[in-house]
């Protein structure tokens, strides 16, 4: 037993020892914790003072402007006064009578049935009722110029005048040819003149009328005969010509027009007689005419034309005053 307390008091002294140093240090770390838990407790009090002590700040305001829009004009909404319709006048119409036959009618002035016949001044005014009425009818008067011309001895005297037509055309041509005497060139015989007789130019035209100006495409024929003293041989001439022409027109009265103009293009030619002469070459002419308006849509004209060709290897220069009637007609 005394044993047992020497064992067990060494025991005891160790172990209230070492747990008691171990419960000291344990105290000290959570009376620091307390410490550091109220100083910070104390910083943090400060610094909400700091921050109420500080003044109010303005309050933000989120709400967003209005968009403004633009003043709109007032519209008037008057309604612009309507002028009174025209006044139409009641047109007035006249009963015409019709005569009474000379056979219903009696010596005593009764009609056979009964009747009386009509006075005298009833049949003048009968008469002066149907000259006041307007029989001609307004709506057929030609506007382009032409006078209106009522059938009746009071209008036998009203002349027509014509307007002048603007725009395409076309028509026949027809004339005589008086050639110069002209020569044609033979390989073996050389050159070989020749005297002309008479002719004809015949074609057909096309054009449009501007106004004071016309444009001109045609195509014409002309042919004569020719005889060669020298030689001792005739001759058949004959050109086909295409042409196209400016013309410059003047009026000189309400149907008549004067005119000039000048033309070129190419002709074929042919001369028959002891060989073939034939070739193409360049065609001129000068023209002066006169034209006659015969209707509203038809012409007439004479012209005057001097035709002249270039000169080829097989012929001379050939030339001709031509004298030529056509005819246009409006399209």
């Amino acid at each position: 037993m005394k044993f047992f307390v020497l064992w067990l008091l060494p025991y005891f002294t160790f172990s209230v020892f070492c747990f008691g140093q171990a419960s000291t240090s344990d105290r000290y770390a959570f009376s620091a914790k307390i410490s550091a838990l109220k100083s910070r407790s104390i910083t943090h009090e400060k610094q909400i003072a700091e921050l109420l002590s500080q003044t109010d700040l303005a309050p933000t305001n989120f709400d967003l402007p209005r968009k403004r829009s633009a003043p709109v004009d007032k519209i008037d909404t008057i309604a612009p006064p309507v002028p009174p319709a025209p006044y139409l006048p009641v047109p007035e119409y006249y009963e015409v009578k019709p005569p009474i036959p000379k056979e219903q009618t009696g010596d005593e002035g009764q009609i056979s049935e009964g009747r009386l016949a009509p006075q005298e001044s009833d049949g003048d005014k009968d008469v002066d009722d149907a000259k006041g009425l307007e029989l001609s009818n307004r709506g057929d008067e030609i506007k382009s110029g032409q006078s209106v011309v009522q059938s009746g001895e009071d209008n036998a005297g009203d002349t027509i005048t014509l307007a002048r037509h603007e725009g395409y055309y076309f028509g026949p041509l027809l004339g005589f040819a008086f050639p110069d005497d002209g020569a044609v060139r033979d390989i073996n015989l050389g050159k070989i003149p020749y005297e002309s007789d008479s002719g004809y130019v015949l074609g057909l035209k096309f054009g449009k009328d501007f106004g004071t100006i016309k444009w001109e495409a045609d195509y014409s024929l002309l042919g004569f005969d020719a005889s060669s003293t020298a030689a001792g041989q005739n001759y058949e001439i004959s050109s086909h010509g295409l042409s196209t022409r400016l013309i410059l027109e003047k009026e000189i009265g309400e149907l008549f027009d004067i005119r000039t103009g000048l033309g070129m293009g190419v002709g074929f030619t042919s001369i028959e007689g002891g060989g073939d002469y034939s070739g193409e070459s360049f065609i001129y002419d000068f023209g002066l005419g006169i034209g006659y308006r015969i209707r509203e849509n038809m012409s007439i004209s004479i012209d005057y034309k001097y035709f002249l060709s270039a000169a080829e290897d097989a012929y001379d220069r050939i030339k001709s005053h031509m004298f030529i009637a056509s005819a246009n007609l409006d399209l």
